[in-house]
């Protein structure tokens, strides 16, 4: 059997790796544990670590075995020059991924990482101790020791097997994983180093006051000379899109000559994460006090892109709404799985649009109670949450680089690797598994919130199943240079659905409402069937917004073609066509006069009917 020398472990080597192998286990553990906690500030992926310490602790275990089968009277380890090289990659790795996550200023990375360095010149030593061993044997003419199965007790082949087969799974682990740590170290410290953070870090306070984190805000056009009654924009991007991509529409706003804003939500771009669980009306309110911090005095117009649109009219109901003197809602639906579902008439769909809607609107127009959270397609979303998860998971070993390459088109190409760069950080999917928050529907939950009986009223009557609050009546109050067009003159019942006069101006691709299924590139009838029935809810739910968010709002669709990109207007064309988008916007609350013609009010259910281009 496998005999060991009296002091192979109690060493101080062997004690030494001992100590760090139990605190490698401990902080493996501790890591998973903290990873998946709720009800904290979170600055980082905690995932990181646990794999940083999960190949310490497979290293340490591995310098212990060199060390342990070494001093064996009969020597075990075999295959001495593979061990010596692997040590040498493993020190290699070590100093990379302490160079680079030191770099981006990850002290608990870098730290976890440079202990690695011992336990990799420990296997390099012993394994060169051993193979000088086996030569002066060979020199002495000493045979080597091969136990015989025939002579074995179990004990002496279980060793064997150890030493030939916790070699290679041991290195396969080690190199494969570390090789992924130390790609996504060195491409974090390269994008660290080569896109420096273009705005500046608000520190917000959250959880009543206990905990701190920071919100990256991102101004254009904005300094001490600018005039302060004039409005700023306050760009809020789509689900998954940090500040980056909204930059060309900020860029173009500020060229126009008004200032233009990105906040970047918690864990996009360079927000960090902040609290989890995430409550949406925390984000609003986050988000204002971002602006205050900052600090921006102006009044604000919200430009709300996507999700970011939802974001928009909950902070009108949560956030001060009373600086909020426009809303630009870009491509937006209260909950696109929810629109989407319903479109197709699944019948799971109406019944929980139903449990939705089950609180009691009292006479002041506010709910009288909580509304309960409803899931529509549990099944569905916890696959969609449980993906982003997983990716969450793996961010720290690169495996998500390859993703969310293709941005065609994008304006400003000269920012294109660094909104790139935002896509492949161990962040981003960790911040789209926090807002995601396991139910797509967290965000529309918190707005229904606060729907009013007015808005109940008119969507009831048109049989339309999602609900939103109409914007705050004295929002807008202290802004009137805008004349847009007023709702259509579709019969509606008496009571306006609204009583803010804000200005208010929806833009959505048209390419969404075209029924054509061969421009879509649609060759299924199925398929086809579907698209249909989602184009034309997608369409209505456009002017349902207009009929009730204000009085004072305008529907237009994006058509044709522009000379910044040369294409039909698709859904990309917040950030393929920003100039002219930009021009768009201030044209519509500053120029009304000379773009009148180009906008008018949407009453014609043909999608193309109401366009500009």
């Amino acid at each position: 059997m496998w005999y060991f020398r009296k002091h192979t472990v109690f060493s101080v080597p062997g004690l030494l790796l001992v100590a760090m192998a139990v605190m490698y286990g401990i902080g493996f553990l501790a890591y998973i544990g903290v990873a998946v906690k709720r009800g904290r500030i979170v600055h980082s992926n905690d995932f990181t670590y646990m794999w940083i310490d999960l190949i310490g602790l497979i290293l340490t275990l591995q310098a212990l075995f060199v060390i342990s089968a070494y001093r064996a009277t009969s020597r075990y380890l075999y295959w001495t020059v593979p061990w010596i090289v692997y040590g040498v990659l493993m020190a290699v790795f070590s100093l990379c991924i302490t160079g680079g996550y030191g770099s981006v200023g990850s002290a608990p990375g870098a730290v976890w990482a440079i202990l690695w360095c011992f336990p990799s010149v420990a296997i390099v030593v012993y394994s060169w101790k051993a193979r000088r061993g086996y030569m002066v044997d060979r020199i002495m003419g000493i045979p080597e020791y091969r136990p015989r199965l025939a002579d074995s007790r179990g004990v002496t082949l279980f060793y064997v097997v150890l030493d030939k087969g916790f070699p290679w799974a041991g290195w396969a682990v080690c190199l494969f994983f570390g090789l992924l740590l130390v790609i996504q170290a060195l491409c974090l410290a390269a994008d660290n180093n080569q896109y420096k953070m273009p705005g500046t870090l608000v520190p917000i306070q959250t959880n009543g006051g206990e905990s701190w984190y920071d919100l990256h805000v991102w101004c254009h056009g904005y300094n001490s000379k600018y005039d302060q009654s004039k409005p700023v924009f306050l760009m809020l991007t789509e689900f998954g899109m940090p500040s980056t991509s909204m930059e060309g529409l900020a860029q173009g706003v500020a060229d126009n000559g008004y200032a233009a804003c990105i906040v970047d939500r918690p864990g996009y771009g360079w927000s960090e994460p902040g609290f989890w669980d995430q409550n949406p009306l925390d984000v609003v309110k986050s988000i204002n006090q971002a602006l205050t911090k900052y600090p921006i005095n102006n009044p604000v117009i919200l430009v709300g892109w996507g999700e970011g649109g939802v974001w928009a009219q909950l902070y009108m109901q949560a956030a001060d709404y009373t600086r909020v003197v426009g809303v630009v809602l870009l491509d937006t639906v209260p909950n696109h799985e929810i629109l989407q579902t319903f479109a197709l008439n699944r019948t799971t769909t109406l019944q929980n649009l139903r449990q939705f809607r089950s609180a009691e609107v009292s006479s002041d127009g506010k709910d009288s109670s909580k509304i309960p959270e409803v899931h529509f397609d549990q099944s569905l979303e916890s696959s969609i949450s449980r993906g982003y998860s997983d990716w969450r998971a793996v961010s720290p070993l690169a495996l998500h680089r390859t993703r969310n390459g293709a941005w065609p088109g994008f304006k400003p190409q000269d920012s294109l690797g660094m909104h790139k760069s935002l896509f492949r950080n161990n962040l981003y999917y960790q911040a789209k598994y926090f807002e995601y928050g396991g139910s797509g529907s967290k965000l529309y939950q918190s707005l229904l919130d606060y729907s009013t009986a007015s808005t109940e009223a008119i969507l009831t009557y048109h049989h339309w199943p999602l609900r939103w609050p109409a914007l705050q009546e004295l929002s807008g109050s202290a802004f009137s240079s805008s004349s847009l067009s007023r709702r259509d003159g579709d019969s509606v019942p008496t009571a306006p659905a609204s009583n803010s006069n804000l200005p208010v101006v929806i833009i959505a691709s048209g390419k969404q409402f075209n029924s054509d299924c061969k421009a879509q590139g649609i060759s299924s009838t199925e398929d086809c069937t579907k698209w249909q029935a989602f184009a034309w809810f997608y369409y209505r739910q456009q002017v349902e917004y207009q009929q009730t968010l204000s009085q004072n709002a305008a529907f237009l669709m994006c058509t044709g073609s522009v000379s910044e990109d040369n294409k039909d207007c698709d859904v990309d064309f917040v950030w393929s066509r920003p100039t002219w988008l930009a021009s768009a916007l201030v044209g519509q609350f500053f120029d009304q006069a000379s773009s009148s013609d180009s906008s008018s009010s949407s009453s014609s259910p043909e999608p193309t009917s109401n366009s500009f281009s």
